[in-house]
């Protein structure tokens, strides 16, 4: 999770770093033009500093507003910079585990499952499949039911997820 946030600001910087450069180099192309149509002889290296001077800090400004309206109107036509929820970071965990599963491969599932669940414990999908994952490749009824049950404690009874948990739960208990 800190590597994608890292990764982001990286490339926000670089953003702005080009935006910055950009417009620099449109003022000094601007100093440019207008030194070769003088012939030059009105610019001097004084003239070529008191303009650097002057085209930093504007530059800066330009490189954050750019940024900042660009943020805004992608925020306003619908690009969603909307955070990430570390929940939402394991779909692509639990995608694997769930296949790994319908291969058989119960071993490499669960390998899956405990590495999500020990950087969210209480992650009511992942126990779930854990408890999926326990009977069905394991038959380690115990566990499994307390993967279910806690399942059902963080789940409110009238979401699917209750559901699944306790018709799953039942069905376990009723082959002995």
């Amino acid at each position: 999770m800190a590597e994608i946030t890292v990764k982001k600001k990286k490339a926000r910087n670089t953003v702005i770093f080009l935006h910055f450069l950009r417009c620099f180099i449109i003022g000094f192309g601007a100093l440019f033009i207008i030194f070769m149509s003088t012939g030059g002889a009105l610019f001097t290296f004084k003239h070529v500093l008191i303009f650097t001077a002057i085209c930093i800090p504007i530059s800066l400004l330009y490189a954050y507003i750019v940024e900042k309206l660009g943020s805004g109107l992608g925020t306003f036509i619908g690009w969603s910079s909307k955070k990430v929820s570390p929940r939402e970071t394991f779909s692509a965990d639990l995608a694997r585990a769930r296949y790994s599963k319908s291969a058989c491969r119960f071993e490499e599932a669960l390998g899956i499952i405990n590495r999500v669940l020990d950087k969210d414990p209480e992650f009511p999908d992942a126990l779930y499949l854990k408890a999926t994952i326990l009977w069905e490749g394991f038959k380690k009824r115990q566990q499994s039911a307390t993967c279910l049950k806690k399942v059902m404690a963080l789940v409110e009874n009238h979401e699917t997820l209750h559901q699944w948990a306790l018709t799953y739960f039942q069905d376990m208990n009723k082959t002995k």
